[in-house]
């Protein structure tokens, strides 16, 4: 059964790849802590509004001159940056290693409530055509 024409499924893969892709750009932080001049990464985080492009846009509608269109706003939650908000280290990278793991746990436990929403809407889709969860 292929659920990729569902939005909610599409939805849900585009957070759990971008998840996937912050943890090995945080992984890359922990393990280059102790890298000269290594600056932290991280990725830009994935907006609502990201998650909806591709969909067929909705204009409202207008009943008065003075109403202003609505424009969507593209954006790419791929795209990496430098961090600056860390300390710099003796070994002159800026790695805060605590909030890396901290970070690292996050985006864990993030991927996983993705995977259990994910598994209960198929779960619910397999129980409404009649084969049982």
């Amino acid at each position: 059964m292929d659920l990729g024409g569902f939005k909610l499924f599409s939805m849900l893969q585009s957070r759990m790849d971008w998840l996937g892709d912050r943890q090995r750009v945080l992984s890359e932080n922990v393990a280059n802590a102790d890298t000269p001049g290594y600056g932290a990464k991280d990725l830009k985080p994935l907006t609502f509004r990201s998650l909806l492009s591709g969909t067929a846009p909705v204009a409202m509608e207008a009943t008065a001159q003075g109403h202003l269109p609505g424009r969507p706003a593209a954006s790419r939650h791929r795209e990496a940056e430098m961090r600056v908000d860390g300390e710099v280290a003796i070994s002159e990278n800026a790695v805060d290693l605590e909030a890396e793991l901290r970070k690292v746990s996050e985006t864990s436990i993030d991927y996983q409530a993705m995977v259990n929403i994910y598994r209960k809407h198929v779960d619910m889709m397999r129980t409404a055509i009649g084969r049982g969860a």
